[in-house]
């Protein structure tokens, strides 16, 4: 992904009239034609004192750039751009939210007095959203920021689904730079306490979610389907890991096929993005849910982009816990149950195919004998869901 990452990173380091140290790769984000790839870094300052930053390199042609953005030509002439966290190109307003002085004067702006807030990074994907919680002294909120162009359909999403019943967090507006401020949902990610959830009330009360959230009167159309571009799958996989191209390569095939055969179903609204760590449950009872997350990518759409999208998240969590474990036994089990719901539904199994070749990706790209093992093993069960 990155052919001389040291050379790259000291010229970077270098303009700022520093020298660097140290590095390791820590996170991949795969976008568009290239990779944003994440590396903590130490540098040496001026003054000889040692600093730890955190700097992105983005290896995609058409990344954007702004003031803060450095632009690099690597060894064989690509194009590169890179910057140190929290000055992300796509996320604007990353930076008033990222420190407590200036977190506090953007608050205000929204009538929370946030004087002595405490802040911390609940999730971070570079070029795409950041999740900062403020813990104020009476209550906590939820600062998400995304692209400016997304923070008003966010803040209407929200509304939609509060306006139908669906239990999402309230939104006290948005900001044209991209910021949407969310409140509090109340229980705990179903992912933290699935080895103690009643799988098959679980199962229940999530299908009353989806038909209760295909109520809702969306006005836009949800993120397009992961498995009408699986050919991207193997192509990034081709550059991450040639080990598994082939592999990776003949099941985005298989996938194709299948998808185009089957027929296209009439859209009602999904939430795009389904997953266990955001479904809500309550902490007392875990089998009840309590709301849910991220509605970010909400809209008309395939009810089975949910399917495939829950099902696949539940494998990758299912293998990366480790074996033998409560959760891990809960989790598997509960694959194979989603699994048994819509054995037969070519489009479901197109559909979670595609989402295992993408959480194999993201674990080849770690680079480490871990996540190979990791890709290797959903690499197999997207295998064996196609057959």
């Amino acid at each position: 992904m990155l052919d001389n990452a040291a050379a790259v990173l000291m010229r970077l380091v270098a303009e700022s009239g520093r020298e660097l140290v140290d590095f390791a790769q820590k996170d991949v984000e795969p976008v568009n034609d290239g990779f944003i790839i994440g590396y903590s870094c130490g540098v040496r300052t001026p003054d000889d004192t040692i600093e730890r930053v955190t700097i992105y390199v983005n290896t995609s042609p058409g990344a954007p750039v702004d003031e803060h953005t450095v632009e690099l030509v690597d060894a064989s002439g690509r194009r590169l751009t890179a910057w140190a966290y929290p000055q992300d190109p796509a996320l604007p307003s990353l930076p008033a939210v990222s420190y407590p002085e200036a977190a506090g004067v953007v608050l205000a702006k929204f009538g929370i007095a946030a004087e002595g807030a405490k802040l911390r990074m609940e999730a971070y994907r570079p070029g795409k959203r950041a999740v900062l919680r403020v813990d104020t002294a009476d209550e906590s909120w939820f600062a998400k920021v995304v692209h400016p162009s997304l923070a008003s359909t966010i803040h209407d999403l929200h509304e939609r689904f509060r306006a139908a019943g669906v239990p999402v967090p309230r939104t006290l507006g948005f900001s044209d730079a991209g910021l949407v401020l969310l409140g509090e949902l109340p229980g705990v990610p179903a992912i933290e306490v699935f080895e103690r959830i009643d799988r098959v009330r679980f199962a229940r009360g999530l299908d009353e979610l989806t038909q209760h959230i295909a109520t809702v009167p969306a006005a836009i159309g949800a993120r397009e389907s992961l498995a009408r571009r699986v050919d991207w799958y193997a192509e990034r996989m081709e550059e991450t890991a040639p080990v598994f191209a082939r592999q990776t390569a003949r099941l985005a095939r298989i996938v194709h096929e299948r998808y185009a055969a089957t027929p296209v179903p009439r859209p009602v609204t999904i939430h795009g993005d389904l997953h266990l760590g955001q479904i809500f449950v309550a902490e007392d009872d875990p089998s009840r849910i309590t709301g849910i997350l991220d509605i970010d990518t909400a809209g008309l759409g395939d009810p089975a982009d949910d399917r495939g999208a829950l099902f696949g998240h539940v494998v990758v969590s299912a293998v990366e816990r480790t074996p033998g474990t409560p959760a891990g036994a809960a989790l598997a089990a509960f694959a194979d149950e989603l699994q048994a719901g819509w054995h037969g539904d070519a489009r479901v199994a197109a559909i979670a195919a595609t989402h295992l070749l993408g959480h194999a990706l993201a674990n080849a790209g770690r680079g480490d004998d871990r996540g190979n093992s990791s890709a290797q093993q959903l690499l197999e069960r997207a295998e064996a869901v196609l057959r």
